[in-house]
């Protein structure tokens, strides 16, 4: 009787001893070293590969290139210099200078912020735009 249960009980140690050294062969199985590696560039660096990190902001999160589309939409009208761009979530505010706008009446000054502000809608229509003329 005891024959009977030893040799079961034997082969039973040895194919749980090959099983579990085929583990780390499995699709799916990592290693301690893979994990601290996660997300580190393939090279010998310590920068990270992900576009949205600290030190990359204005080149891929669109702020930038905002700024610098509305600048530009801004002082494409002949005497409109852009003075301050500011920008918060869904709004933008944007000082100008315009050349001559001592001597301007109030009707002509909100004709020219409609100016702007349309001219910078075109290029950033996702914004609220408020413009103010200094």
């Amino acid at each position: 009787m005891k024959q009977h249960v030893l040799i079961p009980a034997a082969v039973l140690c040895l194919l749980a001893a090959g099983c579990g050294t085929q583990v780390e062969k499995y699709q799916g199985q990592t290693s301690r070293d893979d994990v601290e590696n996660m997300g580190l560039n393939n090279e010998v660096t310590m920068e990270d590969e992900n576009p949205r990190s600290v030190n990359k902001v204005g080149h891929t999160w669109g702020l930038k290139q905002d700024r610098e589309l509305v600048k530009t939409a801004a002082q494409q009208l002949e005497g409109v210099a852009v003075k301050r761009v500011i920008m918060e979530a869904d709004q933008i505010w944007v000082t100008v200078d315009i050349a001559g706008e001592e001597d301007m009446s109030e009707e002509e000054r909100q004709e020219w912020k409609d100016q702007v502000g349309e001219a910078v809608y075109k290029a950033v229509p996702r914004y609220d735009i408020h413009v103010k003329i200094k």
